[in-house]
């Protein structure tokens, strides 16, 4: 299977601007499954709530939701960077700063801290690198910050997708997940910097650039391999057959070997739901069924099942549509925007499709 050709082709057939609006379930898609990695409970209608600032009086709750926001305002502000800034080297430390500086500035202050192994409560500093040793299961990463900036400069050196032509970029994708929480730079949130980083270096080298797949899907859902995995490719080299650097190239490669097999599954599973023909009939089910249970009329109906062929509907168009005078449009405008099954960016504007968490699950089942 050809990674690159089949991510690309992902969601032939489908609407524009459809697409546009699955790549923001995919923001929040992200986010479940990299908070989910860390120990966060939430579900894709807490995230929608907390979207809405619809936050939980529970406190820890409240916690998680304002994570998965950090997280989706950190993701939207890194594909802005990436568009207008081609010059942007995914790799560096200024790049690999900014991103760990984005998501712990959205954060309260008393849930930036790290705990150490003794129990030790030690705040975050968002954009800096530690100044301590740090143990991850068996591995002790590098300790002073010297030697992390060392480390990250060889890093950038080796792995930019910039140094690196053809089938190389793959390997330098994948390894560069594992290379950068080897050296675990920051006190905390080395795990969502690096999830991130991935996501920006694959569309740095066009895989995964149209937001219509997440690797971290695979990660989450294999995570006692995903975890294997990395800990193998933290081995020191066996032997002078087994690369020149300190650490083993066999079984970096082993490490690589997993990552690229989970982009495959994720990109597969992805070309399943998003068969125009199945998404089709998934969605008409899923109208039909608000409808039966009078979440939404027959004309509501109506004009949600020309949204998916069309991609947006002018207001204007309602009354065409329906047949109805311009106060009966307006009526079945609110009970779609009301029902959250559309949604408008201006007061005025075309109506879009809104996919929320029901809607996820009756479009895109099994997603998170």
């Amino acid at each position: 299977m050809n990674v690159v050709a089949s991510s690309a082709a992902l969601g032939k057939g489908i609407h524009p601007l459809i697409l546009d609006d699955i790549v923001r379930l995919m923001l929040k898609v992200n986010s479940y499954y990299t908070n989910a990695m860390e120990g966060n409970p939430s579900t894709l209608k807490d995230i929608d709530a907390a979207l809405n600032n619809q936050l939980a009086k529970d406190k820890a709750s409240r916690s998680f939701q304002l994570e998965h926001v950090a997280h989706i305002e950190v993701q939207e502000a890194m594909l802005q960077r990436l568009r207008e800034e081609p010059s942007l080297r995914v790799c560096s430390k200024d790049f690999l700063c900014w991103l760990h500086e984005q998501f712990f500035r959205r954060l309260p202050e008393d849930m930036r801290f790290a705990r150490t192994l003794g129990g030790e409560v030690v705040p975050v500093e968002p954009g800096r690198l530690r100044d301590r040793g740090i143990t991850v299961g068996s591995h002790e990463g590098p300790v002073t910050r010297g030697e992390i900036e060392r480390y990250l400069a060889r890093f950038e050196e080796l792995l930019s997708p910039e140094c690196l032509v053809g089938a190389p970029k793959l390997l330098g994708w994948a390894s560069s997940h594992h290379r950068f929480l080897w050296i675990h730079p920051f006190s905390e949130g080395n795990g969502r910097v690096a999830r991130l980083l991935t996501t920006a270096y694959g569309i740095r080298i066009g895989v995964g650039d149209n937001m219509l797949w997440t690797v971290g899907r695979a990660f989450a859902r294999n995570r006692a391999d995903y975890d294997r995995h990395l800990a193998l490719a933290d081995r020191p080299r066996r032997n002078d057959l087994d690369g020149r650097g300190p650490l083993s190239e066999e079984d970096l490669i082993e490490f690589c070997t997993f990552f690229l097999r989970c982009c495959k599954d994720q990109i597969q599973f992805m070309d399943g739901v998003l068969q125009l023909g199945e998404l089709e009939r998934r969605y008409q089910r899923f109208i039909g069924a608000l409808e039966t249970e009078k979440a939404i009329s027959k004309a509501g109906g109506k004009l949600m099942r020309r949204l998916l062929p069309q991609g947006a509907m002018p207001r204007a168009q309602v009354l065409e549509i329906c047949g109805v005078k311009q106060r009966r449009a307006t009526q079945i405008i609110r009970e779609l925007l009301d029902a959250q099954v559309v949604r408008s960016e201006t007061p005025y504007g075309p109506l879009r499709l809104n996919i929320t968490a029901d809607m996820s699950a009756a479009l895109f089942p099994s997603l998170a």
